[in-house]
């Protein structure tokens, strides 16, 4: 007996393909450079300079961010299309949903 879920289960246990995700990583972090070089948009540069103020690495902060083009390219690639309000509305609330935020080193 032929289960119809067979495709999909088999795809879901597939070992990932490191160059793959390589790729990907890279072409993430070219959209975040394209954006930081161009300053199109402002807010990423604006929360580029925010995380790094707040106490993340330079390479937290490119996967924050990363985190949100990932999730602008995934609408994309179901139909749908980049939603600049939504992304720059996400980018003020970085680090959430991602990682707690760090404190000021002025805070008391």
């Amino acid at each position: 007996m032929t289960d119809s879920n067979q495709p999909q289960d088999k795809f879901l246990q597939s070992e990932e393909d490191p160059t793959i995700n390589e790729r990907l990583q890279q072409a993430v972090r070219a959209v975040i450079d394209q954006q930081l070089a161009e300053k199109d948009p402002p807010d990423a540069l604006e929360t580029f300079e925010r995380l790094l103020e707040e106490g993340f690495s330079e390479a937290e902060v490119y996967n924050l961010i990363g985190q949100l083009v990932s999730l602008e390219v995934g609408e994309m690639l179901n139909g749908g299309a980049i939603n600049l309000p939504r992304y720059q509305a996400a980018l003020a609330e970085l680090p959430k949903p991602f990682a707690e935020p760090r404190a000021q080193p002025d805070e008391d």
